[in-house]
C-alpha cells in the first residue's frame, strides 16, 4: 500500500460529507442533530481542502450550538458530558482556528481554560464550575493541550504535559496496568463503578481492544508541544507512552488506534524511522479496511431511516486521521505528493483596449489595406467583408 492511497481515501470521506452537507451547514437526513455531528468536521474538512464547507458546519454550529459562555450543547453520548466533557470543545476549537472562524475559537478557549486544574494542569473530565474541582483524565487534558496549542497558548498546553508526568509517577510499580484519571484530590483513580468505567479509566497490557486513545492522544499531543516547545523533553515522555501502548496486546488493531497512528506518522517525519511509519501505515489499512465504498464510515447496525450522529462523527474522525497520517508520511517520503486537480485551465486575460487605442488600431487597418490593395479596390469591397476584415486586423497585434 502506497501513502497516496490513504490520502485518497481521506479524500472520499471527506466528498461524503460535503455531499450530505446542506447549504446552512446542517447534515441531510440527520433528523435529531447535536453537537456530537460537527465537532470534528471543521478540522476534517480543512485538511481536506474544503475550507467552504467547514465554514459552513461552523456557522450552522454557531447558530444552533454554541453558548454565550463559548461551550456546545445540547450533547448526544454519554463521553461527551460525563467521560471527557473537554473533547468536544477541543475538537471544534481546533476546527475554528485552522479555518479563521474567530467568533468561535476565542470565546471556544476562554471556556475551554476555566476547566484547567489549576494544582497539576489537567483538565476536567467532566463540567465543572470555576474554584471547584472534579477528576481529570488523559484523554481529555490531551486533546484539551491540542486545542491550547492551535490557540497559541504554550503556558496552558505546557501545563498539561506536566499532568502527564505527574499520573505517570503516581502509576503503581508493576506496569501492567495504567490508570487514566486522577481523583479531585490529585491522587489515582482506581476503582471504576462498572465495566463501562473502568474501559476509560484502566488500560489492561495483558488485554487486546483497550480504550488505546487514553495513551495514544497524550502520545500525540506530546510530540505536538515538542515541536512547538522545542524541547525534547516532551519527546521523551511520548516515547514513555509509546512504549506503554507497545507493551499492550494488539495496540494498533482496534478502532481506537488512529491518535497513535498520527503520532507515529508525525515521529517518522521528524526521526525518519521506518517503524514509526510501519505503524501508522498499519493502522491507516485498518481504517481503510473499515469505509464504504461511497466513503463514509457509517455504523453498519443503523436500521433505521437516514443518518444519526455518530454517523457523521465517525466519518469526520477517520477521514482526519487518514488525511493527518497520509500527510506527516507523504512530507518525508520520496513519492511525489498527489495532486487534487491535475489540470485547471487558466483562460488568458482579455486586455481592455481604450477608446483611444481602438481609433488607433482601426486607422492603421485601414491604411494597411489601403496600401496593399489601392484605393480603387478598396472601394469596390462591400462594406460588411471590410467590416470583418478590419475586424480580423484590429484583434492582431499591429
Amino acid at each position: 500500500m502506497r501513502p497516496t492511497q490513504i490520502w485518497e481515501r481521506a479524500l472520499a470521506g471527506s466528498r461524503w460529507l460535503v455531499h450530505h452537507q446542506n447549504q446552512e451547514g446542517s447534515w441531510k437526513g440527520l433528523s435529531d442533530p447535536k453537537a456530537d455531528a460537527f465537532y470534528k468536521s471543521s478540522w476534517a474538512l480543512t485538511e481536506t481542502g474544503h475550507a467552504a464547507s467547514a465554514h459552513r458546519s461552523l456557522t450552522y454550529v454557531r447558530q444552533t450550538f454554541f453558548t454565550p459562555e463559548g461551550d456546545f450543547l445540547p450533547r448526544e453520548h454519554p463521553w461527551h458530558i460525563m467521560a471527557h466533557y473537554p473533547y468536544l470543545n477541543s475538537y471544534f476549537i481546533v476546527g475554528s482556528m485552522l479555518t479563521g472562524y474567530y467568533q468561535i475559537a476565542f470565546p471556544a478557549v476562554s471556556f475551554l481554560l476555566t476547566q484547567q486544574d489549576a494544582r497539576h494542569g489537567g483538565f476536567y473530565s467532566r463540567l465543572t464550575e470555576e474554584g471547584r474541582k472534579q477528576m481529570a483524565d488523559t484523554t481529555s487534558s490531551s486533546m484539551a493541550g491540542i486545542a491550547c496549542l492551535a490557540a497559541g497558548k504554550i503556558e496552558e498546553a505546557r501545563r498539561v504535559a506536566d499532568y502527564l508526568s505527574y499520573i505517570v509517577k503516581l502509576q503503581p510499580a508493576s506496569n501492567d496496568r495504567f490508570f487514566t484519571t486522577i481523583n479531585a484530590d490529585g491522587q489515582l483513580y482506581t476503582e471504576p463503578k462498572d465495566d463501562h468505567d473502568a474501559f476509560l479509566r484502566i488500560i489492561d497490557t495483558k488485554k487486546a481492544d483497550q480504550c488505546w486513545f487514553a495513551i495514544g492522544l497524550p502520545f500525540a499531543f506530546l510530540i505536538r508541544l515538542a515541536d512547538a516547545a522545542n524541547d525534547t523533553r516532551y519527546l521523551e515522555l511520548a516515547q514513555w507512552y509509546f512504549d506503554l501502548q507497545k507493551r499492550c496486546i494488539g495496540p494498533w488493531d482496534g478502532y481506537s488506534s488512529g491518535k497513535a497512528a498520527w503520532g507515529c506518522a508525525m515521529l517518522y517525519r521528524i526521526t525518519g524511522e521506518a517503524r514509526y511509519r510501519d505503524i501508522a501505515m498499519h493502522i491507516a489499512k485498518n481504517i481503510m479496511a473499515m469505509q464504504k465504498t461511497d466513503g463514509s464510515w457509517v455504523y453498519g447496525q443503523n436500521k433505521q431511516q437516514g443518518l444519526i450522529n455518530e454517523d457523521i462523527d465517525l466519518t469526520a474522525e477517520f477521514t482526519l486521521w487518514l488525511s493527518l497520517i497520509s500527510a506527516n508520511i507523504l512530507s518525508q517520503d520520496s513519492d511525489s505528493i498527489p495532486i487534487v486537480v491535475n489540470k485547471i485551465k487558466i483562460p488568458k486575460p482579455k486586455s481592455k483596449q481604450t477608446l483611444k487605442e481602438t481609433l488607433r488600431r482601426t486607422v492603421r487597418a485601414h491604411y494597411r489595406i489601403l496600401k496593399n490593395e489601392g484605393l480603387r479596390k478598396y472601394l469596390q469591397y462591400s462594406y460588411f467583408y471590410r467590416k470583418g476584415q478590419v475586424f480580423r486586423l484590429i484583434r492582431k497585434k499591429v
